[in-house]
């Protein structure tokens, strides 16, 4: 009952249930909605604020780190106890002076925790003492050399951010250098060696920040005095400290905040400057938005989630008390749906009560333009099936009252066939091919269908997709023979003009005899497509009648006997242009003899009766040859006299002559070869068959057969092909005149025009200039 309801629910449903949502669920999105933008921006800019000023304070105490390192350094240097009298100090002899020394060392060091050592170098002694390796004398001239290099310097105190250890060479350290006596710029006599503690530095620089944030110190050189804290990503976060580092040489001097996108993140960046010792550091810390918003986005996912809650729970309510304002009307309309077929699209419930009887109404209707729309193509396909006998075993009432069911009445009419055959598709010179056939033959059936309206209303077209389509008339009972003939004659030859003027193709009509019963129609059909056969291939366009049809007496008649019999000899001989020759006469006079296109074609059904025995004599495995196809089928579905001699030529004689040639000797057929490549060779000069033939010592007749058997033509029509490619070649290439070319092939221009262009279909002066365009 729920799944119907649900179903048939319509505006009134959707307007209460609408009103009780605005009631119970908007305002609960719509405070949520309230809480979620105005409560997080107020905590998010909170936040905020907090992580600055917390920035801000750990700042200040790296700064006063800096600071108490600065005094120190500055005690360091100004302390009167440290004068020049340390030039004449003896460190093993006053041991206890050294010793003192160290501890000042040491409490120095453990008085800020960045000092990781304090060293002390004479130039005169030759000495460092410290706090950490204790004392110990310069051992290479390279710490000997960079101790002193680090004295000549013009600076009292200065840094040095990439310093080694004495006697440890494979160490970088960030040092401070404080000359002595303090304030004296040249002739220092010794130095101080502040060596800062770098992991000490980095973890407290690396405080100012957390999670995955970032924080370093350069200076205003660009030198770093931090390292990264993480090896295992050190080039990405060196690659971070430079792209910030960058950007802040760009930024406004009184801005020290600012945002900056890195590898689809965003950092909250802050900087701020730092000045001690006579240099100025700048201090920057980049920590990601979202560590630094998390907990405002915690917080406004459980704003969401608890809106998300209320806003289910409105929904629920505003369903359950839908259904029940809902459930009174509902009942009332279920009263009127007796089916899903009584079922509309109405959304109203009333309209839909109100409108009920109307709507089946239309619905009847609109079935009963869809069954007459649905006839036509029920009753084209039981024509069909009909007209092609497959309703043999249908009565001849069967058969009336079916074609009444499909909107045709039948009864007590008469009927008849006429059949229409379509030639001439070879001679239209490519505007159709072959593969249109359907194409043609389907325009034809288009244009019959339009002439047969004024014979009868009840007509149905047979389109046999090979060139000749069928068409069964329906005929008035009470016209006579006559009168039917008469309209028949007119529309044939309407139809014939169509055609002839609009296909451009040759047309043959044939009139069945008219019939009282439908049952013989599939037998009419057939005879009436077999008459076709009967056509007079002397003429274009032509219109038979079965009622007046006869065949002529044509035994009078002879069979070319004699060009039977030579035709087989040259296919023997493998002559195969010679033999297609012959066939085209052979054909000719069987149009001659036998005018009916049926005696022309059982003449050609027994040439190739008369071949294929020729054929088997031959050691030529023909099953192979033609791949198992049956060459007498194959020719019975052709009907023109262009198809029928192309079939002959491609499909029977071609392939025979090519088997024929490879059993030829192969002496023989390298003998050929040489003598083409030296014709080809000798192209220029007089050569005739007898000088080829002395050249290879055979007779002229011996050489002219065995040429034309491996070749396939003569030795006349292969030289005339060599010279026309020759001109050819002469006309593209060189500026000679036609007569000149003419000589040097050994023609008279006259001669050699005519043959070029009977092979070009042009004359060698518009060959020259088509090809000079083209390039």
């Amino acid at each position: 009952m729920n799944k119907q309801m649900s179903k048939s629910r319509g505006t009134i449903f959707w307007k209460n249930l609408g009103i009780v949502l605005l009631i119970t669920c908007i305002p609960i999105a719509f405070i949520g909605v309230i809480i979620y933008y105005i409560g997080t921006d107020r905590i998010e800019t909170e936040v905020n604020k907090a992580h600055q000023n917390q920035l801000h304070s750990s700042i200040q105490q790296l700064n006063d780190y800096m600071a108490n390192l600065e005094h120190s350094v500055v005690r360091l240097a100004f302390d009167r106890s440290l004068d020049e009298t340390l030039k004449e100090l003896d460190f093993v002899q006053e041991f206890q002076k050294t010793n003192e020394l160290m501890k000042s060392f040491s409490l120095i060091t453990e008085s800020n925790s960045l000092i990781n050592s304090v060293n002390l170098y004479l130039r005169d002694s030759d000495k460092i003492i410290g706090d950490e390796a204790g004392f110990e004398s310069v051992r290479t001239d390279e710490d000997r050399n960079l101790l002193n290099s680090l004295l000549d310097q013009e600076r009292t105190i200065y840094w040095d951010y990439s310093l080694k250890k004495i006697n440890m060479p494979d160490t970088i350290n960030k040092a401070i250098i404080i000359k002595l006596p303090g304030g004296q710029m040249y002739g220092s006599f010794g130095m101080f060696i502040i060596y800062l503690d770098q992991n000490k530095l980095n973890t407290m620089v690396q405080k100012l920040v957390s999670g995955e944030g970032v924080a370093f110190l350069f200076n205003e050189n660009g030198d770093y005095l931090t390292t990264p804290p993480r090896q295992e990503d050190s080039q990405e976060l060196l690659k971070l400290e430079d792209a910030l580092k960058s950007q802040i040489s760009v930024e406004n001097a009184n801005e020290n905040m600012f945002k900056f996108d890195w590898n689809h993140k965003k950092y909250n960046v802050s900087y701020g400057s730092i000045s001690k010792l006579g240099s100025k550091w700048t201090v920057v810390t980049a920590t990601p938005v979202s560590q630094i918003v998390a907990p405002v986005t915690a917080l406004s996912t459980l704003i969401v989630w608890i809106s998300m809650f209320g806003l289910i729970i409105g929904l629920l309510l505003a369903w359950f008390a839908s259904n029940k304002i809902y459930d009174p009307i509902y009942r009332v309309k279920r009263l009127f749906e007796n089916s899903r077929t009584n079922r509309s699209n109405e959304k109203n419930e009333i309209t839909y009560i109100e409108h009920q009887w109307r709507l089946q109404l239309q619905a009847e209707q609109e079935l009963s333009i869809q069954i007459k729309q649905s006839i036509p193509a029920l009753r084209e396909s039981f024509l069909l099936q009909f007209s092609q006998g497959n309703l043999y075993s249908h009565t001849e009432s069967e058969l009336i009252q079916k074609l009444k069911q499909l909107d045709w009445d039948v009864e007590s009419k008469r009927f008849a066939i006429m059949v229409a055959q379509f030639h001439g598709i070879s001679e239209l010179g490519g505007k159709f091919s072959e593969r249109d056939a359907q194409l043609v033959t389907f325009a034809a059936s288009n244009i019959i269908k339009e002439l047969c309206t004024e014979i009868s209303d009840m007509v149905h077209i047979i389109n046999f997709q090979d060139l000749s389509i069928g068409v069964f008339f329906v005929l008035d009972p009470d016209k006579s023979n006559e009168a039917i003939k008469a309209n028949f004659n007119k529309l044939a030859h309407d139809y014939i003009v169509a055609v002839n003027n609009v296909l451009h193709m040759k047309v043959t009509i044939v009139t069945s005899k008219i019939s009282d019963s439908i049952k013989d129609i599939p037998k009419i059909l057939e005879q009436t497509r077999k008459a076709l056969r009967f056509r007079d291939h002397h003429t274009s366009n032509q219109m038979l009648d079965m009622n007046q049809f006869m065949l002529t007496n044509t035994s009078q008649n002879q069979f070319p006997f004699e060009l039977e019999r030579e035709i087989v000899h040259t296919v023997s001989m493998g002559l195969e242009e010679e033999a297609m020759r012959l066939i085209k006469q052979f054909m000719l006079e069987l149009q001659t003899n036998h005018s009916a296109e049926f005696m022309v074609h059982q003449g050609m059904m027994k040439l190739l009766g008369t071949i294929h025995n020729a054929m088997i004599k031959h050691e030529i495995d023909l099953f192979s040859l033609y791949g198992g196809v049956h060459l007498y089928e194959q020719l019975m579905q052709l009907s023109e006299p262009d198809q029928i001699l192309e079939w002959f030529q491609y499909k029977l004689i071609r392939p025979f002559v090519k088997a024929l040639t490879i059993t030829y000797d192969s002496n023989l057929r390298e003998m050929i070869d040489n003598l083409l490549l030296q014709m080809q060779k000798d192209i220029l000069l007089d050569v005739s068959l007898e000088m080829y033939a002395d050249q290879l010592q055979m007779s002229p007749s011996k050489l002219s057969k065995v040429f034309r058997q491996i070749n396939g033509i003569n030795f006349i029509d292969t030289m005339v092909r060599m010279r026309i490619e020759k001109c050819k070649e002469l006309l593209v290439t060189t500026d000679m005149k036609i007569n000149d070319i003419a000589e040097q092939l050994h023609y008279q221009p006259s001669y050699l025009i005519r043959m070029f262009k009977k092979s070009e279909c042009i004359t060698p002066r518009q060959y020259r200039e088509k090809h000079t365009q083209s390039m």
